[in-house]
């Protein structure tokens, strides 16, 4: 979304009335919804998306599959199939999605783009099952540089890098994540591929 792109500014997943500007949301701080979509392929792998160096936050980062902003007047469905498609160029119907939980987190840092910023979302995470090659992927280069496959408990090990034992968020390769949304989307993936889980 451009930095004049408006979405719903949340306290609560809750509906305010008041739209405001990325640029500004950002900024300011404002609660606001958010969507995460994590495509893992057959073999447990990830596909992770570099985040653009000209995006406002966390510029050049590896990061789920598909994120986005939930704009003012969009529902979360919707938001979650626009982005999808414009990302990544994967067309996905509502019934392939499995819906996790929503997660509220809030992440500090400073872009050339954005200066500082203080992104707090609520999160809805979904998991897709992806089938197709990653050749395939058609991804929008203002929003991603470059995707990848990574087995997901190296995605996990690599997150979990990035939490200090106290839970503080460290900077790295990754756009952080904290330990509550980690642990979600281990459980949800050990539940998947159970075979593959330590004994």
């Amino acid at each position: 979304h451009p930095p004049d792109a408006e979405f719903k500014a949340s306290g609560e997943p809750r509906k305010t009335g008041v739209n405001k500007e990325r640029g500004k949301v950002h900024r300011d701080g404002d609660w606001h919804r958010a969507v995460h979509v994590w495509l893992y392929t057959p073999k447990g792998e990830f596909v992770l998306q570099q985040r653009s160096e000209k995006k406002d936050t966390f510029p050049g980062k590896w990061d789920v599959s598909v994120g986005g902003h939930v704009t003012s007047g969009d529902t979360v469905m919707h938001t979650v199939l626009k982005e999808t498609q414009e990302e990544l160029g994967v067309e996905v119907r509502e019934s392939e999605l499995e819906r996790l939980a929503t997660v509220a987190t809030s992440l500090k840092g400073h872009s050339p783009k954005q200066g500082d910023f203080t992104c707090n979302e609520f999160k809805d995470i979904f998991l897709l099952k992806y089938t197709g090659s990653i050749d395939d992927l058609n991804f929008a280069d203002n929003e991603v540089s470059d995707v990848k496959l990574v087995p997901w408990e190296q995605a996990e090990q690599d997150m979990l890098a990035q939490v200090s034992a106290d839970g503080e968020l460290a900077d790295g390769p990754y756009v952080p994540r904290p330990m509550s949304y980690i642990k979600l989307l281990s459980d949800a993936m050990r539940e998947r591929f159970p075979e593959r889980s330590p004994e």
